[in-house]
């Protein structure tokens, strides 16, 4: 009875196949779409803060915070680095970020989590527009395609050499 490995194919045969396996891997597996857990828009006029609530209700742990500012017009804005947000829990700080920014952090689910707001206001108005939001991040399947890619690899490197 022969032996069929790996080893008895033609090197070209070999390179297609590896080529062919790899673009598979790296072709992004239906768009994984985030769902939004947290949304606000809020004024901060002169100085001041305010947070809010939410609970961990959507199934990925890794959530991304997002901070904007929405000031468009030359009277309203925000003084460089006078923006920030975090997100806590009531005992620890999950992430935060100063002016504009993103940032991720993994959540509990059914917990209750923190969006805090601080901010000073510019321009003639002494104000500012924030947005916030917070989204649920599923993990893409491109990742799990190329790790499982990566796996199957080295189980057939394996098998040739040990032939």
């Amino acid at each position: 009875m022969e032996k069929h490995t790996l080893s008895y194919m033609p090197i070209k045969t070999k390179l297609v196949l590896t080529v062919l396996a790899m673009a598979f891997f790296l072709i992004p597996a239906g768009a994984s779409a985030t769902t939004t857990v947290f949304e606000t828009t809020g004024w901060i006029i002169d100085t001041q803060g305010t947070n809010y609530e939410f609970t961990a209700d959507q199934s990925p742990n890794t959530y991304r915070a997002t901070l904007t500012d929405l000031s468009e017009a030359p009277d309203f804005g925000f003084e460089p680095e006078s923006l920030y947000l975090s997100i806590t829990t009531s005992t620890k700080t999950l992430g935060s970020t100063t002016g504009p920014g993103i940032f991720t952090f993994l959540v509990e689910l059914g917990k209750k989590y923190f969006v805090n707001i601080f901010g000073t206001g510019s321009g003639n108005n002494d104000a500012g527009l924030y947005g916030v939001d917070v989204v649920a991040t599923p993990i893409p399947g491109a990742i799990w395609l190329l790790s499982s890619g990566l796996v199957g690899l080295g189980y057939l490197k394996r098998r040739i050499f040990s032939a």
